[in-house]
């Protein structure tokens, strides 16, 4: 179904995005895994500016969450992606949802 990247590192595959339509329209990422040692290489932001990219042909808005208690939340944030809401079930740990607007500039 083509909702998805997988980034090669000498070869290998390191990182993994994969996205559905939210309300059958909205581009929502649901997994993005780096992984352990190509962390903070830069290779995560990569693959998130490409889905972006990728995105903008018929897309104004972008989706992501993540729990409020993975590290995630500080990386969605530092590459522009603003809280629009949570989801809070009982006994659950809170989920976190993201927003980016899609602009001529990404």
């Amino acid at each position: 179904d083509k909702q998805g990247y997988v980034l090669l590192s000498d070869g290998v595959p390191s990182d993994i995005l994969r996205y559905n339509l939210f309300w059958d329209n909205t581009p929502f990422c649901n997994l993005l895994y780096v992984k352990e040692g190509c962390r903070k290489h830069g290779y995560g932001k990569a693959l998130m500016r490409f889905w972006e990219r990728n995105a903008r042909a018929g897309n104004e808005l972008l989706l992501v969450s993540t729990r409020s208690d993975e590290d995630a939340q500080y990386f969605y944030r530092k590459t522009g992606y603003t809280q629009c809401g949570n989801l809070n079930l009982p006994e659950q740990t809170t989920e976190l949802f993201f927003e980016k607007q899609l602009t001529d500039s990404i």
